[in-house]
């Protein structure tokens, strides 16, 4: 097996050893009951001092990778071979890792940072939706819900700016309020961004309705109504074929059932009793959605 050394990288020679050696006994390089090269071979082939070499020989051997015999040198242990799982094989995944981390340019501290951050949301069990619109969070809360089967609270900007530091969860927010809460937010903690859906996504597989169709467009948020129609009037739908309903005035239901479809969001989709007519327009991208789903997948 050939081994590579560098001294001038932020990984240590140690750790590079270590590394190469865990990787050469798995892949086969190295086979079980191999012989090692000695301390002061290596130590005098890379020029580097013989307790580096040692040092890194004992932590293999304290491991169950490789067996000291007394008079003839280090060899790959018998044992280890038929054991595929446990600390060694999560030591060799982890190392594997960092060596493809440092590799690729990220610095122990970047790595760290990004570890503690990917932990913390992992032991999260819930989602808190950033959010100071409260008819928008609600929807968007029901979409994500929908999505990971998590529990979602819902919090405005506010609210999150005197609280944060107490909350163990996964921060989620629509990407436009990036800026303002990565201005607070501190190095150990992180906050997923969500794309909304474009309008080209949101008309992809739908039939065009005839044209003396009556379209209804139902949400309790204003700003759906009027996302909604300009959309449908953009696809050149006649805006006299349009009727729009607010979930908060009385009676909004009245004459739905005359309505050729129904255009609503996610949350009053559970509301309307006529769910053939149902068109729900989703308002977070589906790409967000499967991030958000993986990352809440432990």
């Amino acid at each position: 097996m050939k081994i590579w050394l560098s001294k001038n990288s932020e990984v240590s020679v140690r750790e590079q050893l270590i590394t190469q050696i865990t990787l050469g006994i798995t892949s086969g390089d190295l086979p079980v009951g191999e012989k090692l090269p000695s301390t002061q071979e290596i130590a005098r082939r890379f020029r580097i001092h013989s307790n580096t070499v040692s040092g890194a020989y004992q932590k293999l051997a304290k491991d169950g990778w490789i067996e000291f015999k007394k008079g003839s040198g280090f060899y790959v242990c018998k044992v280890l071979a038929r054991n595929s799982r446990g600390e060694n094989a999560l030591d060799l995944l982890i190392a594997d890792f960092l060596k493809t981390a440092h590799l690729k340019g990220f610095s122990k501290t970047e790595i760290q940072n990004r570890l503690g951050k990917w932990f913390s949301s992992q032991s999260a069990k819930q989602i808190i939706l950033i959010e100071s619109d409260e008819d928008f969070r609600e929807i968007l809360i029901e979409e994500i819900r929908l999505a990971t089967k998590f529990t979602v609270i819902g919090i405005s900007f506010e609210d999150f700016r005197e609280t944060f530091e107490k909350l163990n969860a996964i921060f989620v927010a629509m990407n436009d309020e990036e800026s303002n809460i990565q201005e607070i937010l501190p190095a150990d903690k992180s906050c997923f961004y969500l794309k909304s859906r474009s309008v080209s996504a949101s008309m992809t597989g739908e039939t065009r309705p005839d044209r003396d169709d009556l379209i209804a467009i139902v949400s309790g948020w204003e700003k759906f109504l009027l996302l909604a129609k300009t959309i449908l009037v953009a696809a050149n739908i006649e805006s006299e074929s349009l009727i729009l309903r607010s979930t908060k005035t009385q009676k909004w239901q009245s004459g739905l059932k005359n309505s050729a479809m129904i255009i609503c969001d996610s949350l009053t989709a559970r509301k309307i009793p006529h769910k053939e007519k149902i068109r729900p327009f989703y308002l977070i991208s589906d790409e967000s959605l499967k991030e958000l789903q993986n990352l809440t997948k432990v």
